[in-house]
């Protein structure tokens, strides 16, 4: 009997299902009927849902109203995001979720209809962990809704005739963002001197055992608390130790008239602070090119590196690759960047934050890009990027001792997964994680952050 309804339709699908289903058929079953078991049903049930279909790589869930259908999905993800899962498979395994209210048709308990067809599409479109609403949604859920959403605009959908407004599920804490304020407000800045007489700008936040930032090609002391690539580690680390920041010479607060821009004079600058900050020994966090530093510093002063956390890091610049490709795009992005980094958006300051931190929110990586700007010169980023293209740390790995991680997105747009493993491979003590994300600095609410967090603060906490 053919019945129609107003309902609320919530599209589930398995992210690279058929990937995972050729590399390991059994062990994804297995998984994923765990998920639904565990997981979903339990959701499902609690929100009064009804699961109309199992699609293999997904499912179909129907439910009355739409604050109902939205909680469902929410619950779900952020079980998913959860860094201890009931299950067990050797890549992560991510939901899409797309939610749409309207008429369907019910026939012999399935659904049909545009709502379907649009819940369909909205799940397509949704990033791996994340959910896609309609406007409609929101508008029909009103008041109840608890979940923060953001702004998509219009979008378009193959087999539907007109643009649908669209809203996304942002999975970060607000109290979290707050607290950062706090901290980058009642952060007390020092100086200290390199030997060189440039002044560098450092900072020391949370209490406990001590732990010294690598220098970063751009940073800023009082901006990076809200940068979607360094503000989540660096928040976590905080909350359990002291944590030792410095703004690298020729940006952020540290002098920008520098005569010397050099990987030597980036290992003199570490140091320079580890004196000042009055530490002998500690692990030292690096990011990105931050990993050639650490690295060198520690086949300088073993004695004084007892772990390095290694993330999105490489050892050889892109013109060291070997690569005339990469020779190529490293002398065209340094040439770009002499020419627009003042440029008014979209600017190349927007595109590489949508490299580095692609899987941020939109108001995130436009506001990043806008610190950008504050952080440094063109004429220093020019002189940055010369260095960092052609360091080359390689016969040094060999001299550090200290244990490693080392963490690498496996779609990293910045530095390919393949020099993660490199910078690795040539370590003598390294443990190597990847995990399965775009960004090359990973933001709170990519569902590989609480993976990240947990493996950084487990290996710190056993090297500390």
């Amino acid at each position: 009997m053919r019945q129609q309804r107003l309902a609320a339709i919530l599209s589930l699908d398995v992210v690279g299902f058929s990937r995972m289903m050729q590399a390991d058929s059994p062990g994804l079953l297995k998984a994923l009927n765990i998920i639904f078991r565990e997981i979903v049903t339990p959701a499902v049930t609690a929100h009064n849902g009804r699961v109309v279909k199992l699609l293999g790589d997904g499912a179909l869930i129907e439910f009355s109203a739409a604050i109902e259908a939205l909680n469902c999905a929410v619950t779900i993800q952020n079980a998913l995001r959860s860094s201890d899962q009931p299950f067990s498979h050797d890549d992560p395994i991510r939901l899409r979720a797309g939610i749409h209210v309207g008429d369907v048709v019910v026939e012999a308990e399935d659904v049909f209809g545009d709502a379907v067809n649009i819940a369909a599409r909205l799940q397509a479109a949704a990033e791996p962990g994340g959910i896609l609403i309609s406007r409609i949604v929101r508008d029909l859920a009103g008041s109840h809704i608890t979940a923060r959403l953001r702004r998509e605009g219009m979008h378009s959908y193959k087999g539907i005739e007109q643009p649908i407004e669209v809203l996304s599920v942002d999975f970060s804490d607000l109290g979290v963002k707050e607290e950062r304020r706090r901290i980058s407000e009642a952060q007390e800045i020092k100086f200290c001197t390199a030997k060189d007489k440039v002044r560098l700008a450092w900072t020391a936040n949370g209490e406990g055992p001590p732990i010294v930032k690598a220098p970063n090609w751009i940073s800023h002391l009082q901006l990076d608390w809200r940068s979607p690539g360094f503000a989540p580690m660096t928040t976590s680390i905080a909350n359990k130790y002291r944590l030792v920041r410095f703004d690298a010479r020729g940006n952020g607060l540290s002098d920008w008239d520098v005569e010397e821009i050099s990987v030597d004079r980036f290992v003199d600058d570490l140091e320079a602070v580890f004196d000042a900050a009055g530490i002998d020994r500690a692990p030292i966090l690096a990011f990105s090119q931050g990993a050639a530093i650490a690295a060198a510093f520690a086949a300088r002063q073993p004695e004084r590196v007892s772990a390095i956390v290694m993330i999105g890091g490489y050892a050889k610049g892109r013109a060291k690759r070997g690569n005339e490709h990469d020779a190529k795009l490293a002398e065209a992005f340094r040439a770009m960047m002499r020419a627009g980094w003042d440029d008014e958006y979209p600017s190349l300051r927007d595109l590489l934050a949508q490299t580095i931190v692609p899987g941020a929110s939109e108001e995130d990586r436009r506001r990043f890009a806008e610190d950008m700007r504050e952080m440094i010169s063109p004429e220093n980023l020019g002189r940055y990027r010369e260095v960092l293209d052609n360091v080359d740390v390689m016969e040094l790995l060999g001299e550090v001792r200290a244990p490693c991680l080392v963490a690498h997105c496996r779609h990293d747009r910045m530095q390919p997964l393949k020099e993660g493993q490199r910078l690795a491979a040539a370590l003598p003590n390294a443990r190597f994680v990847s995990y399965d994300s775009p960004n090359h600095l990973v933001p709170e609410n990519d569902p590989a952050w609480p993976l990240l967090e947990r493996d950084v603060l487990n290996f710190l906490a056993e090297h500390s």
